[in-house]
């Protein structure tokens, strides 16, 4: 219902403004706690004023569109059409709001489909190229721990090439590089508008959720062409076979500045009232206002942006931020298990039943079971970076606890699993945690279990070139310049350089070999139940020598031509080569994957006495 609104063409081809605003004296049932908006007439004003009235003045109150009030059963509806014969032309507009204290508010569209350039103002274009984003092929269509993403931050992740192009344009120029990594997806950071107010962002205090950024898709050479730009870059990922991710944040809004934040929070006469704000949980906001997923108008609103983003520019997938943020256990049917059931009902009627939902939850093992409860298909599982990067910040000496880390479907409730990465936008990566671009060696034992562990995996833009970035974990009472939410452009010098381009060998090799061997992204892992108190091998021989720095486990699965496939996985953590006695769950032939394709002949069950080379490992396969 919600992406109807804002300014659109109409069924009869009119062009025209329409702002709905929830009213349980209307519709009991769309909210039972907040009052009334209280509005008694709205108007707008914007610099569209003159092309519809050569007698009014642009951004002119007393020469203002007014908008009529129109019966609808959930609450007001203002509408206010456009003459006929309209000219094309990128227009931006506010609606002056009167309240029944009489007061006058200048607020947002919340259902823009465009942002200003400034001053939070919302937009339209009318003319332009048609917007339409190319649907992904249903055969590359991927769930599970088939996914390979690649985390992308547009504006960073664009700086350093982009010149004066919109950053949209610019991100079609990589998308065959991405590809050639090995990568099946791109998930992008959040692109929902925020306000103006913040002159960089990561995209994670959203206040236009309709609107994408307007720095992202403008190019003041054609200024027509925005919402085109996005759909012909969601096209262009398409047209190499990747899925698309949009990363939503949905748990909280914006204010901004005065009243040009969220615009339903100032469309209340008194905001404190608007029952799409409250706390539905003790999450923090990070100064942000929390979205209230009692009331069902938040609901219905949130779940139509969802489907909006699907419908209109054909996004294949969404990964969910904080979700413990609208998770309560005491209200299992609202919030976030609520919206999943919603929008897994809704995609099977869009027959699309291969649709990743993948939340962001806890940073600790209870991330789990939230995402069997919300009914997600995956949740990310920060413990395999989080481990890691403690154990490279402390004599890369690997704890017994890392082989629950490595056994990383455990407690997902198949074919519900996680996303496992050695790096995100919210840390430090693993190549500053190592010491640097000079020590990144120190990091491939962990890059060999992030390809050879069960769910899906992620790289962050630039780790797959040894980026080396440091971000607190808390920036209270920092400077703004030491703050985590800063511009870090990625230095594409990085990735042709020699440190670059043996990191990206390696990922893409790992990658491949993890296409290749569906076995290896099976939920199966030995020793499943391993003594979180031994610091050396079980006596069956897997898990962890604390003294030698080696970790052996088991994986297995069904190959690509549906027969049974075993792999035993040795990581090296040390400076050192090691040698050490390798377990096989089978006699014969063995060849490890990883180095050379090299064969071994396994006799009673042992390998003994096997060279390891230090920070490195090995992936032995069964010979069929």
């Amino acid at each position: 219902m919600y992406e109807t609104f804002g300014f659109s063409r109409w069924p009869d081809n009119q062009l025209g403004f329409q702002l709905f605003v929830p009213d349980n004296t209307i519709d009991p049932n769309q909210y039972t706690g907040g009052d009334s908006p209280r509005i008694t007439s709205v108007a707008v004003v914007g610099d569209f004023q003159q092309a519809a009235n050569p007698s009014a003045q642009n951004w002119d109150i007393s020469t203002a569109l007014k908008m009529t009030q129109q019966q609808h059963p959930n609450g007001l509806l203002f509408t206010a059409p456009l003459p006929p014969n309209f000219p094309d032309g990128y227009y931006q507009y506010k609606y002056i709001v009167t309240f029944q204290n009489g007061e006058v508010r200048w607020v947002g569209d919340p259902c823009t489909k465009y942002g200003g350039n400034n001053s939070d103002n919302s937009a339209f274009v009318v003319g332009g190229s048609s917007i339409s984003a190319k649907p992904l092929n249903p055969a590359k269509r991927l769930s599970g721990a088939d996914l390979a993403i690649y985390e992308v931050m547009i504006d960073d992740f664009t700086a350093g090439y982009r010149a004066n192009r919109a950053p949209v344009d610019a991100m079609v120029d990589k998308i065959p590089y991405i590809k050639n990594l090995g990568i099946n997806a791109i998930e992008f950071m959040p692109w929902v508008a925020w306000p103006d107010s913040d002159d960089f962002s990561w995209g994670y205090d959203p206040a236009f959720y309709f609107s994408v950024e307007y720095a992202y898709i403008t190019d003041p050479s054609a200024p027509l062409e925005k919402l085109s730009r996005l759909a012909a870059m969601i096209s262009a990922c398409h047209d190499a076979g990747l899925m698309v991710i949009l990363d939503v944040v949905l748990q909280h809004a914006s204010a901004g500045v005065g009243t040009r934040g969220f615009p339903y929070y100032w469309l209340w006469q008194d905001p404190g009232q608007c029952p799409f704000i409250g706390s539905f949980t003790t999450a923090p906001t990070y100064g942000s206002l929390p979205l209230n997923y009692y009331n069902a108008c938040t609901l219905q609103f949130i779940s139509d942006v969802c489907k909006y983003w699907v419908q209109e520019f054909a996004v294949d997938g969404f990964r969910f931020d904080q979700v413990s943020g609208y998770d309560n256990p005491q209200f299992p049917t609202d919030g976030a298990p609520a919206l999943m059931t919603n929008l897994k009902t809704w995609l099977t009627t869009q027959n699309n039943n291969t649709f990743p939902l993948i939340i962001e939850d806890t940073w600790d093992f209870t991330a789990v079971q939230d995402t069997n409860n919300i009914g997600a298909t995956h949740g990310w599982f920060d413990m395999f970076r989080s481990y890691p990067a403690g154990y490279l910040g402390y004599g890369n000496q690997p704890q017994p606890p890392y082989l629950r880390v490595l056994n990383a479907a455990q407690d997902f409730n198949f074919p519900i699993g996680p996303v496992t990465y050695l790096e995100n936008h919210d840390h430090s990566t693993a190549t500053f945690e190592a010491g640097g671009r000079n020590l990144w060696y120190r990091v491939q034992p962990y890059m060999i279990a992030l390809a050879t562990c069960s769910g899906a995996v992620m790289l962050a833009n630039g780790q797959e070139f040894g980026r080396s970035q440091y971000l607190p974990e808390s920036d209270d009472g920092l400077p703004k310049s030491q703050q985590r939410v800063n511009p870090r452009p990625l230095d594409w010098t990085e990735a042709t350089d020699p440190t670059g381009q043996s990191i990206q060998s390696i990922y893409k090799s790992l990658l491949q070999l993890r296409q290749q061997n569906p076995g290896l992204r099976s939920p199966n892992f030995y020793p499943d139940n391993y003594n979180w108190q031994s610091y050396h091998f079980s006596p069956d021989g897997y898990g962890l020598d604390i003294d030698k720095q080696i970790v052996i486990y088991h994986r297995w699965g069904t190959s690509a031509v549906g027969q049974l496939e075993r792999f035993i996985i040795v990581l090296n953590f040390s400076a050192t080569q090691q040698t050490t006695n390798i377990p096989f769950p089978v006699s014969g032939v063995w060849v490890d994957l990883l180095n050379g394709n090299t064969p071994v002949q396994v006799a009673n069950y042992w390998l003994y006495n096997y060279p390891v080379n230090s920070y490195w490992g090995c992936i032995f396969k069964l010979q069929a």
